[in-house]
C-alpha cells in the first residue's frame, strides 16, 4: 500500500497488481479510487477475484447493519443469528437490482454494454460504510458530542459511497457528469410520475363512485 502499489494499479496492461488481495483492493478503491477505476475500466475482463471482492464487501457490509443497530438501539442479541444472514441477503439483492436498472439506464444512453464491470465497481463504491460500525462507537465515549460527531461522520460516509458510485458509474460508461446526474436522478423522476399517476388514477375512481 505504498507508491509503488499505487502505480502498479494505475497500469492497465497489468490490472491484477494492487488488487492481489482484499486488503489492496480496500485501500486502492477508498484512497485512489479514481486511478483506480480508471484501471479497472480499461481492462475488458476483470480478474475473477476482483469480482469476488466487491461481491465480498456488499455481504460484509450488508451483514454488519444489525449489529451496529443493535449497538446504537440495543436489542436482543440472539436476533442476530437471523437478522445478520437475512441482512446480507437483502443487501446482494439491492445491490443487484440497483446496478442492474442503473446499468440498463446508462445503456440506454451510451449504447454500451458494461454490467460486469459496473456491477463490481459499485459493489467496490460501497466500502466507505465499512468506517461506519468504529464511527457508531464514538458516542458511547463521547457522549453528546459524540453522537454530533458520529452524525457527521455518517453524513460524510454517505456522500463518500455516492460520490464513488457516481463515479463508478461515470468511468464504466465514459459518461460526462451531467448525463451521470440525468442517470442517477431518472428513477427518482419516474416514480414521482408514477406516484402522480396513481394518485390521479384512484382521485378519478372515487369521483366516478357512487356516493
Amino acid at each position: 500500500m505504498n507508491a509503488t502499489m499505487t502505480e502498479a494499479c494505475a497500469s492497465p496492461e497489468n490490472p491484477e497488481s494492487g488488487f492481489f488481495d482484499p486488503l489492496d483492493t480496500l485501500y486502492n478503491s477508498l484512497f485512489h479510487p479514481v486511478v483506480t477505476f480508471k484501471t479497472l475500466t480499461e481492462t475488458e475482463n476483470l480478474p475473477g477475484r476482483i469480482h469476488f471482492h466487491a461481491l465480498c464487501a456488499v455481504i460484509l457490509i450488508s451483514a454488519l447493519a444489525p449489529a451496529v443497530q443493535l449497538a446504537n438501539r440495543g436489542g436482543d442479541a440472539v436476533s442476530l443469528s437471523w437478522a445478520i444472514p437475512l441482512s446480507a441477503l437483502a443487501g446482494v439483492f439491492a445491490w443487484a437490482f440497483t446496478g442492474l436498472c442503473t446499468g440498463l439506464l446508462a445503456f440506454a444512453f451510451t449504447g454500451k454494454a458494461r454490467i460486469g464491470h459496473f456491477l463490481t465497481l459499485s459493489g467496490l463504491a460501497t466500502l466507505p460504510w465499512l468506517l461506519l460500525g468504529p464511527i457508531s462507537l464514538v458516542k458511547f465515549g463521547l457522549g453528546p458530542v459524540g453522537t454530533g460527531l458520529a452524525i457527521l461522520c455518517a453524513m460524510a460516509i454517505w456522500l463518500w459511497s455516492v460520490y464513488l458510485f457516481g463515479l463508478a458509474l461515470m468511468m464504466t460508461y465514459r459518461m460526462t457528469i451531467e448525463r451521470a446526474l440525468i442517470v442517477l436522478a431518472t428513477p427518482f423522476v419516474t416514480l414521482l410520475f408514477l406516484l402522480g399517476w396513481i394518485l390521479g388514477f384512484v382521485d378519478n375512481i372515487r369521483l366516478l363512485s357512487p356516493t
